[in-house]
C-alpha cells in the first residue's frame, strides 16, 4: 500500500473529487449529477490496476510530477477520448485497447459521458529499480512490449483480441472484492498474453484534428441548447464552412453514434425529464424536444422506453421494460 499512499499524498486533486483509503485500495470519488470513481490497487510497486466507473464527460486529473509511465486502457464500456503528442486525437470505445506512454495533460475526458474500463499503470522508472517478482517469473518484458507495439512512438489502439477479453472480464468482476491475490495474477495474465499478440493496429480507428473535434462538440452544444429547434446536418456544416458528410463523420468519430440517432436519444431523455419533474402536457413536451406532431412524439417515445408517455409519467422510469434501452450520457 505504501507506494500507492505515496502517489496520493503527491497529488493535487481538484475541487468535487474525494479521495479515500482503506488498507488496501484507494478510491477517487465525483459526486452529483456528474459522478463517478476510480477504485485503484497498489499490486506491486510501480504496479497499479484502476477500476473506473464514470458517468459525466470530464473527469479532473490529480496533478502528480511527470512520471515515465506504460498505460495500458482496456475499454469495456462507453467511450474515452485520447489526446495523442502529435495534436492529434482517437475515441475508445467498447472493445478496444490502449497501450502507451503518452500522459493525460489537462483532463480525462469522455464524450458520451460514461466510461467503463480497467486500465494498468505501469511506472516504468520503478520497475526497473525493484523488478517485480511476479513478472520475472513469467518472463514478462515491459520493454520488449513496448517495442513490439511501437507504443514509444504512439499510441497502439486496436481491438482487445479474445484471449484477452476473457482476462478482462474475470479482473473486472474483482472490482467491487479486495481479492489482491487473484488481480495480482491476472494482470500477469493480461501482460503475458498481450506480448503474445500480433501487432495489428484498429483498420477502424480514426484520428482527427483538434479543429474536427471542436467542432464535433460545438454541434452537440447548438442542438442541446434548444432541442426544439429542428437544424438540418447541411445547415449545421454550412455554419462551420465544411461539407455535410464530412460534419457527420466528425460527430460519428467523437460521440459514437449518426447525429440523427444521437438528436433523437437527447429528445427522448429530456422529455423523459419533463414527464417526471413537470406536469406539462404531452403536447407541451413534444413541441419542447422538436416534435410538432404529438402522435409521432408517443410513438417514438414508446419505442425508446417501452411504454407512452403519460403511462410513463404514471409508473416511473422503472415501470417501463424499455427505460434500458436509453443509454446515459449521450
Amino acid at each position: 500500500m505504501s507506494h500507492l499512499m505515496q502517489l496520493f499524498e503527491a497529488a493535487r486533486f481538484p475541487g468535487g473529487v474525494e479521495v479515500h483509503t482503506d488498507g488496501i485500495s484507494a478510491a477517487m470519488t465525483l459526486d452529483g449529477p456528474e459522478h463517478g470513481s476510480l477504485r485503484l490497487f497498489s499490486l506491486a510497486p510501480g504496479v497499479i490496476l484502476s477500476f473506473n466507473r464514470i458517468y459525466t464527460q470530464v473527469w479532473p486529473l490529480a496533478q502528480t510530477e511527470a512520471a515515465n509511465i506504460l498505460l495500458l486502457n482496456f475499454c469495456l464500456n462507453g467511450r474515452c477520448e485520447v489526446d495523442l503528442d502529435n495534436g492529434q486525437f482517437a475515441f475508445l470505445s467498447q472493445g478496444i485497447m490502449a497501450l502507451g506512454t503518452q500522459q493525460v495533460k489537462e483532463a480525462y475526458r469522455y464524450p458520451s459521458g460514461v466510461y467503463e474500463g480497467v486500465e494498468l499503470f505501469l511506472d516504468l522508472d520503478a520497475l526497473e529499480l525493484e523488478p517485480y517478482c511476479l513478472f520475472l517469473e513469467a518472463g514478462i518484458d515491459l520493454t520488449a512490449l513496448i517495442r513490439h507495439f511501437q507504443a514509444a512512438q504512439k499510441l497502439y489502439l486496436a481491438q482487445t483480441p479474445a484471449a484477452i477479453q476473457g482476462i478482462l472480464s474475470e479482473l473486472w468482476v474483482l472490482r467491487d472484492t479486495e481479492d489482491v491475490g487473484r488481480m495480482k495474477l491476472n494482470s500477469a495474465r493480461l501482460l503475458l498474453e498481450l506480448g503474445r499478440q500480433p501487432y495489428v493496429p484498429h483498420p477502424r480507428i480514426r484520428y482527427f484534428t483538434l479543429s474536427q473535434v471542436t467542432i464535433a462538440k460545438e454541434v452537440r452544444s447548438i442542438l442541446l441548447a434548444d432541442l426544439s429547434q429542428n437544424h438540418t446536418a447541411r445547415g449545421l456544416a454550412n455554419r462551420f464552412q465544411i461539407g455535410e458528410t464530412s460534419l457527420k463523420n466528425y460527430f460519428r468519430g467523437v460521440f459514437g453514434e449518426n447525429l440523427s440517432v444521437w438528436l433523437r436519444e437527447a429528445r427522448m431523455r429530456r422529455a423523459a425529464e419533463l414527464l417526471r419533474d413537470t406536469e406539462l402536457r404531452v403536447a407541451e413536451i413534444a413541441e419542447q424536444v422538436g416534435y410538432e406532431n404529438q402522435s409521432k412524439f408517443a410513438a417514438v417515445f414508446a419505442k425508446q422506453f417501452g411504454c407512452p408517455p403519460l403511462e410513463y409519467r404514471r409508473r416511473g422510469p422503472r415501470g417501463c421494460a424499455g427505460q434500458l434501452s436509453l443509454r446515459l450520457g449521450k
